[in-house]
């Protein structure tokens, strides 16, 4: 047979592959099988499924700002899921992290970092089984993010070979909602393979999971009563961007955001084009100074407290905090001289001289700001859902600064909005205290002022008494 007639032939058989296909390089529909032989359906969600999407970071950006970016109506962008600076640059850190590496095993832990193997793994399996079609769908929009998944799409994932799928679905334009859009995707396969015994779908949010069950209920009532359908739940794993990255990301969003409320500042109604927030800027909101705990130490404190408190952690619904160990009250910071014996660990004060070179180094990211501490005890408030410990430094001669009772790590509690400069964190009565004698884990910090960024609103210009008289 003629290739175009091949191709013909497989657009009439596979027609929803062709349809809802979004990526036309990655389009690969069963070659040598007819529609009627198509026995399952796997659908794998893209965005914390397989890939492990960024998000808003919430140690980095304040609650408002994140409602803001993830709102699609107020930002002229649509917001972070509609915006493919932030999915790109994440896909770039990962193919740059690979281009790195040579091993075998180097490259498998640098995609450990961006994707989920597990998951990867079945798409594989999905793919071997020849009674299968494997699709990849997304609420992403195709006009947005077309490019970006199939930059994706075209690197080798742990191993030498690309994920694969029949075919790729992003959303296509005039869809309300990305249910709606799924599961008219959904509609036009399972009505077109009318002889598939299964359907399976990937997903990691719950919502997305509970609209699937409930359109499958109404399908299988009303259309084929034989059919299965397995909806499966993938914990949802996210890979933060670099801070310096998000806060640049959003940064340029916001101008051309403001740009945009510039341009319909004189039209009637500014939601018709699809927004309604005024002119925003981002602004960082000091928190105060603190011994900040590194990733890995928080991973292995983690991984403690959930060894010696499992019997509460586990029945009482705790999280796991441990971020850090607070010097100064809420919006303050140390004196620069209190940060240079801070940093050099010494409790003579140093010169100005000293001082100068301390603050120029710490403000450059040049000067090792690498503290230690050993655990003394640990305090339950199971009554406030509370784990806590004291510290000190594993030097005894080493210079350590707070201006609260003790230096304190909040490691675990219940409400996951309590802030680590609580009054009620440094009560002792509050807590049951047990000795740390035979705990030897140590506790990696670094100094420094924390911060979160967070979004104000721009300041309306008041009209002046004259102006306000010729208006009249």
């Amino acid at each position: 047979m003629p290739s175009s007639a091949a191709g013909e032939s497989s657009s009439l058989e596979h027609s929803p592959l062709h349809k809802w296909n979004s990526c036309s390089s990655f389009l690969d529909p069963p070659r040598d099988m007819p529609r009627c032989q198509v026995r399952k359906i796997h659908i794998y969600d893209f965005d914390n499924t397989l890939f492990k999407s960024p998000a808003p970071n919430p140690n980095l950006l304040s609650s408002f700002l994140i409602n803001l970016l993830t709102d699609p109506q107020r930002l002229s962008n649509g917001g972070w899921w509609s915006e493919p600076r932030f999915l790109k640059e994440l896909i770039d850190e990962w193919i740059g992290s690979r281009e790195e590496k040579s091993s075998r095993s180097e490259l498998d832990t640098v995609d450990g970092l961006y994707w989920n193997q597990d998951v990867v793994e079945l798409s594989r399996l999905s793919q071997q089984d020849p009674h299968t079609l494997s699709i990849m769908m997304t609420g992403r929009k195709e006009a947005f993010f077309q490019d970006a998944v199939s930059e994706v799409l075209r690197q080798p994932v742990f191993g030498k070979h690309r994920l694969h799928f029949n075919a790729v679905f992003l959303k296509k334009d005039g869809f309300q909602t990305t249910m709606l859009y799924k599961t008219t995707c959904l509609t036009d396969l399972l009505t077109h393979y009318d002889k598939c015994e299964e359907i399976t779908i990937y997903d990691d949010r719950v919502r997305q999971l509970h609209g699937f069950q409930q359109f499958l209920n109404e399908f299988v009532e009303a259309m084929r009563p034989s059919l299965q359908f397995s909806l499966i739940h993938v914990p949802g794993l996210i890979k933060y961007l670099k801070p310096a990255k998000e806060r640049s990301i959003i940064s340029h969003v916001f101008k051309e955001h403001n740009d945009a409320v510039s341009n319909v500042v004189f039209q009637p109604n500014s939601r018709a084009y699809g927004f309604y927030m005024g002119k925003m800027y981002v602004k960082e909101k000091r928190l105060g100074a603190a011994y900040i705990v590194t990733a890995s130490s928080r991973l292995k404190i983690a991984k403690f407290a959930a060894v010696r408190f499992g019997n509460l952690i586990n029945s009482g619904h705790y999280h796991i905090v441990a971020k850090s160990v607070l010097c100064t009250p809420y919006g303050a910071i140390t004196t620069r001289k209190v940060a240079t014996m801070v940093l050099s660990g010494s409790c003579k004060e140093a010169s100005e001289q000293i001082v100068e070179s301390y603050m120029r180094s710490m403000n450059s990211g040049v000067e090792n700001s690498r503290i230690r501490f050993r655990i003394t005890r640990f305090g339950v408030a199971a009554a406030m859902g509370r784990i806590v410990c004291d510290l000190e430094p594993e030097d005894d001669t080493r210079y350590a600064y707070t201006e609260f009772p003790a230096l304190r790590l909040l490691l675990a509690t219940t409400d996951i909005h309590l802030i680590e400069h609580s009054s009620n964190l440094y009560r002792d009565e509050l807590y049951e205290w047990t000795q740390a004698k035979d705990c030897a884990e140590i506790v990696d910090t670094d100094f420094g002022y924390m911060f979160i960024i967070t979004a104000i609103m721009a300041k309306k210009p008041k009209k002046s008494k004259k102006r306000a008289l010729e208006l009249h």
